[in-house]
């Protein structure tokens, strides 16, 4: 097969214009030319002053600020977490101690309660031994009071009435009364 490349030797543009044969070309492929040209150009110089701003010390140092903006701002927002929490644990600490403060004095009273308590018990048990002692002086008489009845009866009634059975119930009688008044 033979190959199909062909040769051309570069022609120098005065000759390449003299052989079109001073054909002009259309005024609007000339103006497209021109603005892709200008566009390219455009194009060109914004990219590079964009790769220049991205490289340079300033822009480093404002994307470090940012970061920095970043973190200290996230500190911030833990901070202000921490305050908050730290203002509901004073809150919380403060109803305790008002509560620790309250049963102090309940605990107090209580004490003093069962100081009265105490004393009105001390009271009532001296009163009882005070009652006790005429009681059993009473009880005494009384047994000395039953049996002068009971030979007094026995000298004058037979043994087999009624009346030494009712006298022998008196004493018991009061001793039960006497003593479900000490109850």
């Amino acid at each position: 097969m033979a190959s199909t490349l062909h040769y051309t030797a570069l022609v120098p543009m005065d000759e390449y214009l003299k052989n079109l044969g001073g054909r002009k070309l259309p005024g609007w492929v000339k103006i497209v030319g021109i603005l892709l040209g200008l566009l390219v150009v455009g194009l060109s110089v914004t990219v590079s002053v964009f790769a220049n701003k991205d490289n340079s010390p300033a822009c480093k140092n404002d994307l470090q600020a940012e970061q920095e903006c970043r973190n200290i701002t996230h500190l911030l927002e833990q901070l202000t977490q921490a305050q908050d929490i730290l203002r509901e644990t004073e809150a919380q600490a403060a109803i305790c101690n008002q509560t620790v403060e309250t049963l102090k004095i309940s605990l107090e009273e209580e004490k003093a309660g069962g100081h009265k308590q105490q004393e009105l018990v001390q009271k009532l048990q001296e009163e009882i031994k005070s009652l006790n002692q005429p009681l059993q002086e009473k009880s005494a008489e009384l047994e000395q009071l039953r049996k002068e009845t009971e030979t007094m009866v026995s000298a004058k009634c037979p043994p087999n009435s009624g009346i030494s059975l009712r006298l022998s119930v008196v004493p018991v009688l009061l001793t039960l009364s006497l003593q479900a008044l000490l109850a």
